[in-house]
């Protein structure tokens, strides 16, 4: 094995910041009811805050397919941590089995101002996540088991999050995209936990801002490849959850568009409802939860649901949005689109966000290459 790797405990223990024991209760508790991976984001966050189970009381909100109205919060009153949480299924030999999740979390700085708590430092890291999972594969292991990961198998090793731009490049991120093999065998697969790390600015902060989000590998997958993988050759854990995005089910909707504002973004946008899972009834529903314009959003930006962007039966190509924009910031009169982000493609909840003049986070328009699942570059 490369000696830069030492041993499969001895490089783990010099690599790690911040973690929980593998011994502690609540983690031995989950992993004694099967419940582990499912909670998965609930004790990351729990990590990521340095937390104990008793300092705040916990809420996950599950998302089914994809992320759409789910979100991270803090709530004085009640003294809770709202966190949501995504699981995504991959193909590993014959069963599908979930690979990772995708976890919105709070940041440190965010839970001791709302909650008036006192957490301390080190906070966590998704990378921490990993490294506990990783622990705890390897404990899970029979001895036999052990030894012949150590002494054939192809370890794991774990560097600091990357750090996502901005929540949209992180939404279509996978984990294979951050992971890949050291050195020609390869001497140990490299595991890098794509994230989305917002400060906070304190009281007035908006609700996407004092975050630390992940996507953390599972126990599930870990063990596998402890068992298989490591010793195949193979320089992934899993297969993709699904294929490239080359170009989107549809470029248009026949159910309907809705011109919105996203905050985050600073920008005015028209989505079409191109997969062919939405109905007009459904379109109009998550259309109803957007913000319209500028103008709206300042005055409800402490939440993420807004008082519903402007619906409409026809396309986006065929409404005059600009128009219906005017007087906003973020809309040029007689601009064209900017370009297309497609999000979730190919799948029956398929969306396109077409972008109507500059955002105010990212004037040269460089972002939006980066956080879609495929970005189309067209003028209308």
């Amino acid at each position: 094995m490369n000696k830069l790797l030492c041993t499969v405990w001895g490089c783990l223990a010099a690599l790690n910041t911040f973690a929980l024991e593998t011994d502690d209760a609540e983690i031995q508790a989950l992993i004694a009811n099967s419940n582990y991976d499912s909670e998965l984001c609930t004790t990351a966050q729990r990590i990521i805050l340095n937390a104990a189970p008793g300092d705040y009381v916990r809420e996950t909100l599950r998302a089914e397919e994809t992320f759409v109205t789910e979100q991270m919060n803090v709530t004085a009153a009640s003294n809770t941590i709202t966190v949501a949480a995504l699981s995504t299924k991959v193909r590993i030999g014959r069963k599908d089995l979930t690979g990772y999740m995708a976890c919105k979390l709070v940041n440190q700085d965010r839970a001791n101002t709302i909650l008036r708590l006192n957490l301390a430092e080190p906070r966590g890291s998704c990378r921490d996540v990993n490294e506990l999972t990783y622990k705890l594969a390897l404990a899970s292991l029979s001895e036999k088991r052990r030894q012949r990961f150590s002494s054939e198998g192809t370890p794991l090793i774990f560097v600091e999050d990357y750090p996502a731009v901005a929540g949209g490049e992180w939404l279509p991120s996978v984990p294979n995209d951050f992971i890949k093999p050291v050195g020609d065998a390869p001497d140990a697969i490299e595991i890098q936990a794509p994230s989305v790390q917002v400060p906070w600015p304190g009281e007035d902060g908006d609700w996407y801002q004092g975050t630390h989000h992940c996507k953390v590998i599972t126990l599930t997958a870990m063990q596998h490849w402890m068992k298989y993988g490591a010793f195949d050759g193979s320089t992934e854990l899993f297969p993709r959850p699904r294929p490239r995005c080359v170009e989107p089910d549809s470029r248009t909707s026949e159910v309907g568009s809705c011109l919105l504002y996203l905050g985050p973004a600073g920008g005015q946008f028209c989505q079409d409802y191109s997969g062919s899972g939405w109905t007009q009834d459904s379109a109009r529903e998550d259309c109803a939860i957007r913000h319209a314009t500028k103008t709206a959003w300042d005055q409800e930006s402490s939440s993420y649901d807004g008082g519903g962007g402007i619906f409409s039966d026809a396309s986006c190509i065929d409404r005059d949005v600009v128009t219906e924009a005017a007087g906003e910031p973020a809309a040029v009169a007689g601009s064209a689109y900017l370009g297309t982000c497609v999000f979730r493609c190919n799948t029956p909840s398929e969306a396109l966000w077409h972008q109507i003049g500059p955002m105010a986070t990212d004037p040269k328009g460089k972002m939006l290459e980066k956080t879609c699942d495929l970005f189309l570059k067209i003028g209308w």
